[in-house]
């Protein structure tokens, strides 16, 4: 089925038109394009089609593929097929996504149709941020992790047992692809330390700057791309969104009001579902414990897949050492 046919005929629109390609995948797999459509009752004039292809391997741009990459590649869009049409619904009344139209699925195409978040109301995007423009995401992960603080299974629904796409268990050749050293001996006891946490939710998994969409104030967010949602703590998301936006200088002078905000909205927000001021405290209480194992986390997938890349700075390599430094002490 051609993508004006199946927009065409989802949303039983009078005229599709391609408008522009927003982004090609990773790795050549598809692309997301914005349509103008007619509908009959105007309700919106633009909509977004991610299509994937799942029929062919195609090369990697850093020389990683591999019939394991190429699997989990497919995998991550069934995935981000299955949280529109099963789980999306427990959110959008305190974390912004957008609204899924439809999901066609066949053996070899995934066709995913998405409200358009310019529309929407969410036009601006961003690759860098000033630290105080970091709030409203962290507003939007604190949402999002409260809302799915004790999750026990994420199987029924098929997202990830293990959110975040640099989990240890999917990444074996870019851990054998580190040099040796503390951190590579270290990783599985990382791994396990947080996955092992008390208290488990579930991870947007790839909380980078360049997966929200903000308003024109930029006081509001909406997040997108959810291939590698699945099961951890919360922190998982806030050291890689961090990192993914703010320059050492900044993460130096403003990381730990950074964090208290997030732990403060995070409380706030399982208390206004209901859950105790204790259990929050907790909950708070245990993911400080684990920032520094979130972020090590992180740096040990970029010291295997691209040391050489501009991540591996030195503000990473000391938190990282502080994590390596607490399991030596446990």
């Amino acid at each position: 089925m051609s993508p004006e046919i199946f927009i065409k005929r989802t949303l039983a629109a009078t005229s599709v038109q391609r408008v522009e390609q927003i982004q090609a995948l990773w790795s050549g797999y598809g692309e997301i394009v914005r349509y103008q459509v007619t509908t009959r009752d105007q309700s919106y004039s633009s909509v977004i089609l991610k299509s994937i292809r799942l029929d062919q391997v195609m090369a990697h741009p850093r020389g990683w593929q591999s019939e394991l990459s190429h699997q989990r590649k497919l995998e991550s869009y069934r995935v981000e097929a299955h949280w529109y049409a099963h789980w999306r619904s427990q959110v959008k009344e305190v974390a912004r996504t957008p609204h899924c139209y439809a999901v066609h699925q066949t053996e070899d195409l995934i066709y995913l149709l998405l409200e358009d978040m310019d529309e929407a109301g969410f036009p601006s995007r961003h690759t860098r941020l000033e630290w105080d423009s970091c709030l409203p995401i962290l507003d939007w992960l604190a949402n999002f992790h409260s809302r799915f603080i004790g999750v026990q299974s994420t199987s029924e629904y098929r997202l990830w047992p293990r959110g975040t796409y640099w989990h240890l268990a999917t990444r074996p050749d870019e851990w054998q692809a580190m040099e040796e050293s503390e951190l590579k001996d270290s990783a599985s006891h990382i791994d396990q330390t947080l996955s092992q946490a008390r208290f488990q939710t579930l991870l947007h998994g790839d909380a980078k700057v360049a997966n929200f969409c903000f308003s024109e104030l930029c006081d509001q967010v909406a997040a997108v791309d959810f291939q590698y949602i699945g099961k951890g703590v919360g922190v998982q998301d806030v050291a890689y969104f961090l990192g993914s936006c703010l320059d050492e200088a900044s993460l130096a002078n403003h990381l730990s009001y950074l964090l208290e905000y997030y732990y403060a909205e995070l409380a706030r927000c399982l208390v206004a579902q209901g859950e105790s001021a204790d259990l929050a405290s907790e909950v708070c209480m245990e993911w400080r414990s684990l920032f520094d194992m979130a972020w090590a986390d992180f740096h040990r997938f970029i010291l295997g897949w691209s040391p050489t890349h501009a991540k591996n700075t030195a503000f990473s390599q000391m938190v990282s050492a502080r994590a390596l430094a607490l399991l030596r002490r446990s």
